[in-house]
């Protein structure tokens, strides 16, 4: 029960922390955070719970960020639709560093994924980048700049101009110290080098970017997984080094599972496939297959489908043998590759192979044309050399088994041209690689001079800094002392009227200790004649026997001691609040129990004036209060309302609103003028006056009261006409519990 009840408070407490969190606090609340978390999923998640919580500036960051994570998901229309969001608040707030960045990730974005079918809007959103840019030659964003024109270029098949693009990106990062960007840079580098058949460069680069994302505090585990599929890649293409290139896209696997990178992961998986395949590892490579082709029914993507059923394909036509399968895997990628709303040639190429190699296999050379005819068609599109190779390599190979050497000859002469015509091109790439090399050395030496050079300059600005630090730090030292001697004054000129009110207070004090005296000494000594006098008085009238006389003399005596009991209890409290001796002790009691019992202690008295005293309430309440001092504040009204009432009537009411206790004491009693009310509170000379039977009173009473209600941090107020009565209205704030009492301020001594 306690343990459910800590819990509930706990839920309270961070609810209210929540709703006393500024738009500043989330953000930084999310930039804490969001590197911490590794499942893709919930950061997607935790970006969509803050959107509504931060500041403009830092919604344009969160923006950011979701299309880069609906990118890794390859939900492409999300993530073009937050960088739209990002440039949109961006723009309103015309924050520059953020636009820059939203406009070239959406470029890339678009690059990436849409080919050259959209360069136009690409390039609209890098001019726009650069105006920029231009402004700040160590601005970040020239990294990503650089990417895209990148990627723009290798779509282009211009892989050598794509290359320098990439080495720019490398040479700004270096230049701006950007490490978090440097080890992207590097990976896609050795992208370029894969894509120009330059393995070792590749492999060099790619394993650099492991290497410098794994030493960050907060590594991008995405980017890693992403090295170590390339990477796989680089290693099967380059050597055929199977063994190795399996551990790294395991390694690759295994993070995109920890960070809920289905995408990544699926990619890796049918590299895998590949890998198995090539090892003879039939039965590793079909289930990796089958990985992949949950995964891409997962992401609902047709192109990733169509992949893993040709993996299959080719493990039952190359390894096993079982050409029905494979035949059927084939068939199945290639209808699902068509039914593809976003497939171009590229996809098609791969299942028509399979398939051509398939019917050859089956010496079903009819199947063999018809497909043939189609994969003729595609290569003319895609306009690659590599293509056009391998369809007059299998032209040359179907003629040859149908028996038309003459054709088959000048496939195969055509298919030699041009595989001399890459080998020469190799080569030229090759010697462009080397002059790339050279040009790169150059611009490095050429950065290490710059480097030297800002060092320098830094270590005068540092120098500078140092003397201008000095002196400021002489100034505040300085500064300090003046302060110290302005807050020392001050302080003495306080302590110095701090003495002159308390000596004002205590000749104040001793005024109205010198007034109260007397007044004390006269009403006792007044009040305390009637009983000197009642013991002959009365011998005289019992030897009379006037029992009537006897009777009376009695009753006068009773409400003369009852007068004397209240003037000393009046009188012990104030001494002992004036001695701050008084000490609260709340209690729970009933209101009305209360008040009864205080009413019962005038009955007689009531009696005597024919007045009649009521209470009036519509519910009782048990309240936290001082019970002494509750009985001191109406005991005092009560009497009062007593004193000058006769044949009329008293009433008390109460009512509580809320945490507040309102009572009023309201008499039909001779009244006040307006003087007699300003006075009313005051302990003065002279400041009290007679009741309706003479009764006379220290005016000690109501300023008890006022000092009591004053203590208890309430209100009362009076209100009165001569002949009609008098009314006090009294409102108390409730207690909690006796602990609330230790939080009550000290009383203002009079």
């Amino acid at each position: 029960m306690i343990l459910n009840k800590l819990y509930f408070l706990g839920i309270l407490l961070l609810v209210a922390k929540g709703y006393t969190q500024t738009p500043k606090d989330f953000c930084k609340q999310y930039e804490d955070q969001h590197d911490t978390i590794q499942s893709i999923d919930r950061k997607l998640q935790f970006c969509h719970e803050m959107l509504s919580k931060v500041d403009p500036e830092c919604k344009v960051k969160l923006y950011l960020h979701l299309g880069q994570f609906y990118g890794l998901k390859r939900e492409i229309d999300s993530s073009l639709y937050s960088y739209d969001q990002a440039i949109k608040t961006g723009e309103s707030l015309k924050a520059e560093e953020l636009l820059t960045v939203a406009y070239v990730h959406k470029a890339y974005r678009i690059a990436y994924n849409y080919n050259n079918s959209r360069n136009k809007e690409v390039t609209n959103l890098l001019e726009k980048a650069r105006k920029i840019l231009e402004k700040d030659s160590m601005n970040q964003s020239w990294s990503q700049y650089y990417n895209t024109y990148s990627k723009i270029e290798e779509e282009n098949m211009q892989l050598q101009e794509s290359l320098k693009y990439l080495d720019s990106a490398i040479i700004v990062n270096k230049r701006i110290g950007n490490t978090s960007r440097l080890s992207t840079s590097y990976h896609n580098r050795g992208v370029g080098f894969l894509n120009v058949s330059n393995y070792e460069s590749s492999s060099r680069d790619l394993l650099h970017a492991i290497k410098l994302e794994e030493e960050r505090d907060k590594p991008n585990l995405s980017q890693i997984a992403s090295s170590c599929y390339i990477l796989g890649g680089c290693y099967m293409q380059g050597g055929q080094q199977y063994e190795i290139a399996k551990k790294y896209i395991k390694k690759g696997i295994k993070i995109s599972k920890e960070i809920g990178a289905d995408y990544l992961e699926l990619l890796n998986y049918s590299l895998l496939s590949e890998c198995h395949q090539n090892l003879n590892e039939n039965e590793e490579a079909i289930n990796a297959a089958d990985s992949s082709l949950v995964l891409a029914r997962k992401l609902q993507d047709k192109l990733e489908i169509a992949q893993a059923l040709r993996d299959k394909g080719w493990v039952y036509l190359d390894n096993l043998k079982d050409l029905n399968k494979a035949e059927q895997y084939f068939l199945e990628s290639y209808k699902i590759t068509l039914s593809s709303n976003n497939y171009d040639e590229t996809h098609i190429a791969p299942s028509l192979q399979g398939l051509i190699d398939v019917y050859f296999e089956k010496k079903e050379y009819r199947a063999v044309e018809k497909y043939l005819i189609q994969f003729e068609n595609v290569a003319n599109k895609l306009g690659r050399q590599s293509h056009q190779k391998e369809v007059h390599r299998l032209y040359s190979q179907y003629y040859e088994k149908t028996r038309q050497p003459i054709k088959a000859l000048d496939h195969f002469k055509k298919y030699n041209i041009i595989r001399d015509s890459i080998s020469n091109s190799e080569v030229k790439t090759k010697i462009a690689e080397l002059e790339k090399q050279y040009d790169t050395q150059k611009k490095e030496l050429k950065i290490a001079e710059l480097d030297k050079e800002k060092k320098a300059q830094e270590l005068l600005t540092q120098k500078a800094k140092t003397k201008q630090n000095l002196f400021l730090v002489l100034a505040i030292v300085l500064g300090g002392l003046f302060l110290i001697g302005i807050w020392v004054y001050n302080k003495l000129k306080k302590q110095r009227n701090e003495l002159a009110i308390a000596h004002n207070k205590l000749s104040e004090i001793d005024g109205v200790k010198n007034r109260l005296f007397s007044i004390i000494a006269h009403d006792l000594r007044g009040m305390l004649v009637p009983f000197q006098r009642a013991g002959k008085v009365l011998n005289y009238h019992v030897e009379k026997e006037n029992y009537d006389k006897v009777k009376s003399l009695s009753n006068d005596l009773q409400s003369n001691s009852q007068g004397l009991s209240n003037m000393l209890d009046n009188l012990l409290n104030w001494s002992l609040e004036q001695m701050d001796g008084y000490t609260f002790k709340a209690e729970s009691f009933s209101l009305v129990e209360a008040f009864e019992a205080i009413i019962s202690n005038f009955e007689q008295h009531a009696k005597e004036k024919s007045t009649k005293v009521t209470l009036e309430y519509k519910q009782d309440h048990s309240i936290m209060f001082d019970k002494g001092a509750f009985h001191v504040i109406f005991r005092n009204l009560l009497s009062n309302a007593l004193k000058y009432t006769e044949d009329g009537s008293v009433k008390i009411t109460f009512n509580k609103d809320h945490s507040v206790l309102k009572c009023s004491v309201i008499d039909t009693g001779v009244g006040m003028d307006n003087v007699q009310q300003d006075q009313l509170f005051r302990l003065e000379k002279n400041n009290s006056t007679q009741g309706t039977q003479g009764e006379k009173g220290t005016g000690l009473g109501l300023n008890l009261v006022y000092r009591f209600v004053s203590m208890h941090k309430g209100k009362i107020s009076v209100s009165s006409k001569l002949r009609l009565g008098t009314r006090f209205d009294l409102s108390f704030p409730l207690l909690e519990s006796a602990k609330d009492v230790e939080d009550r301020d000290n009383p203002i001594s009079a």
